[in-house]
């Protein structure tokens, strides 16, 4: 008897699809690529944003690395450093390098950049920039009374072709203090909130290192690694979370569960990555408890030199030695180098979607202004 002939993929009914190739890889882009080549119909399920709020997490592209400041008398202000993207994924087209900007957050195919060269000096320049489509968006200066002493930022995005949110943290003379970036939405031009002030949370400034958002709130890095400042994005309240000494005046990287939510770090002890998480949710005195869930051994690595960041969704660590960098599977332990060093600082993952392969490149990019 002859087998029953092979159903035309291109028959099968839209909702069937979907559920299929939701439960593609996310660590394999190119399984996406392929699908989207069947008919154009799958290409536009694959490209559509119903599709991509129910595919979790979204297909990491890349990282962005922060190149060190280039010396020497032929180095210009807009060389100071730059934002190079590095792909993970055969799929994803090649991006040119952003000179003289720093990345600081990507979040749904969008990045937020920070001119690293910026007069007058106590002005904040950022922008937005969507690499695959080649469209960046400066940001006006937020109105600051004083000169920050230190400051960060944080993007935040829907999952579809909407708006988005800019938090910029900081510390000066008068305390902790945070304002909020809008992009526009109809009937509502874009603009800033006036900065809040929390003059107790003054104690410590705010790190470069990329923040995380768990439970309805953002957490900061303070630089002595003693404690974290806590934005409530519902209220505008500030707040401090007081980290372990394990943490104190160590290199970590916050990290995020993906399955449950939960906010932890991860920093180097030598040879070894000690993962650890925070027990309950901070109840606005800092009184939380801290515990280390598992140790991950690298000797096998060259010497670790650096932890560069922590891709959320995907548990993915991002450690420097003299000869690049690796990520490291955090359920895993596998290592895979990913990028060529020294001389970054910083590295921030990039997940979006794209099919360069139909000429169709699928972010979830919303207001933006062409290059």
């Amino acid at each position: 008897m002859e087998p029953p002939p092979l159903r035309d993929p291109a028959a099968l009914a839209d909702e069937l699809v979907e559920e299929i190739l939701l439960r593609s890889p996310p660590d394999d882009p190119a399984r996406l690529v392929h699908a989207a080549l069947v008919c154009k119909r799958w290409c536009r399920l694959l490209t559509g944003p119903a599709f991509r709020r129910r595919f979790r997490p979204a297909p990491m592209l890349g990282f962005l690395c922060n190149d060190a400041p280039r010396s020497g008398a032929g180095a210009g202000e807009d060389e100071a450093c730059s934002a190079r993207f590095v792909r993970t994924a055969a799929s994803c087209p090649p991006v040119a390098p952003r000179r003289g900007w720093h990345a600081l957050d990507a979040r749904a195919g969008r990045v937020l950049l920070h001119r690293a060269a910026a007069a007058p000096a106590q002005a904040i320049r950022l922008a937005v920039w969507d690499p695959l489509a080649r469209r960046h968006l400066d940001l006006p200066a937020p109105a600051l009374p004083r000169r920050p002493r230190s400051w960060n930022a944080a993007l935040l995005c829907d999952d579809g072709d909407g708006p988005f949110r800019v938090v910029v943290v900081g510390t000066d003379a008068e305390g902790a203090f945070a304002c909020v970036y809008s992009s526009p939405s109809a009937p509502d031009p874009a603009a800033w909130t006036d900065p809040a002030y929390a003059p107790q949370h003054a104690a410590d400034h705010v790190d470069a290192a990329r923040a995380a958002v768990d439970g309805g709130a953002l957490y900061f890095v303070c630089q002595r690694r003693t404690n974290l400042l806590k934005y409530n994005l519902g209220t505008g309240a500030m707040s401090v979370v007081r980290l372990p000494p394990a943490s104190h005046n160590q290199r970590i990287a916050l990290t995020t569960a993906a399955e449950h939510g939960g906010l932890g770090f991860v920093r180097m002890d030598g040879y070894r990555l000690g993962l650890w998480s925070m027990v309950g949710r901070p109840d606005g005195g800092g009184a939380v408890e801290w515990t280390r869930d598992r140790v991950i051994d690298l000797r096998t690595l060259l010497p670790v030199i650096d932890l560069l960041g922590y891709a959320h969704g995907h548990g993915i660590v991002l450690v420097g030695t003299v000869d690049g960098f690796f990520y490291v599977d955090q359920k895993s332990g596998r290592t895979t180098k990913v990028g060529d060093g020294p001389g970054f600082y910083n590295v921030v993952p990039y997940m979006s979607f794209c099919t360069p392969a139909l000429g169709t490149v699928s972010t979830d990019e919303g207001s933006s202004a062409n290059e």
